[in-house]
Order: structure tokens, then C-alpha cells, then sequence
């Protein structure tokens, strides 16, 4: 295969994922969301290796 045939086929597929990933799930819920930067919100880090105590 060629170089051209490869990189349309990949391009396909990568269209075929997003279409189907946008038509089987809901749109984010923005009010839901965390916040992007957390500084002095009092909320803690959770669910990340960021929010493990050092071991030592």
C-alpha cells in the first residue's frame, strides 16, 4: 500500500471514531465539571497519582 492509501485509511478511521463517539455520548455538562485550576478552592485533589501522600 502507498503512502497516500494508508494515511486516507487512518483519517477515515479516525472520522469514523469521532462521528461515533459525538452521536453515542451526551454532551458535557459544563456546571458538573471540575475546576481546570483549584488554587485555594478547598477542593481537594482525588482519583490521580497527584493526590497521593508521600510515602516517606
Amino acid at each position: 500500500m502507498s503512502r497516500w492509501v494508508t494515511a486516507g485509511i487512518a483519517l477515515l478511521g479516525l472520522t469514523a471514531f469521532m462521528a461515533w463517539d459525538l452521536a453515542a455520548s451526551e454532551p458535557p455538562n459544563i456546571y458538573r465539571a471540575p475546576p481546570l485550576i483549584a488554587l485555594g478552592s478547598g477542593a481537594a485533589a482525588s482519583g490521580a497519582h497527584c493526590a497521593a501522600l508521600p510515602s516517606d
